[in-house]
């Protein structure tokens, strides 16, 4: 598992971290600054990369699946039905139109502009060295964290058991 989280006391609200992630995602940000609050840290509404994630149960086109590295990804060919974001548990699979190009019937040689529905989550942007919500944040803010090992400490650090 894995959790993005904003540390309240230095993250600015600069949006930097959202602008990223949709700047390395054709537009559409997959993050939403906002969500559960611990102490001085905000749980984002990112993807958790979950250890037996629910929202892969069910995909009719299996578009939603693991990479090698264990990530979880909505692949391209994924259909908008919305199962896997009714699947997920903490409301971080959203549905986004995108602009498909296919041909037309009525004009034969010539492709048709449509839109169609995608599924998107976090996909801890294996296409770059880390996170762009991470590494665009520009005070130390965002952090992408092992979610016992960080509250573990947290928790060990003020003495509760």
């Amino acid at each position: 598992q894995s959790l993005l989280i904003l540390d309240l006391q230095n993250c600015t609200r600069c949006d930097a971290c959202v602008n990223a992630c949709a700047e390395a995602h054709d537009g559409v940000t997959r993050l939403v600054r906002d969500g559960l609050r611990f102490d001085r840290y905000l749980v984002a509404t990112s993807c958790r990369q979950c250890r037996d994630p629910l929202c892969m149960v069910g995909c009719p086109v299996g578009s939603i699946r693991r990479r090698n590295s264990l990530e979880v990804i909505v692949e391209d060919w994924c259909i908008g039905c919305g199962l896997c974001a009714r699947n997920c548990p903490y409301g971080n699979i959203n549905l986004h139109p995108f602009a498909v190009l296919s041909d037309d019937p009525q004009n034969p040689g010539r492709k048709k502009a449509h839109i169609k529905q995608k599924a998107t989550s976090c996909d801890l942007c294996t296409h770059l060295k880390e996170p762009s919500c991470v590494y665009a944040c520009p005070h130390d803010a965002a952090h992408r964290v092992d979610p016992k090992a960080f509250f573990g400490e947290m928790l060990g650090s003020s003495g509760a058991k």
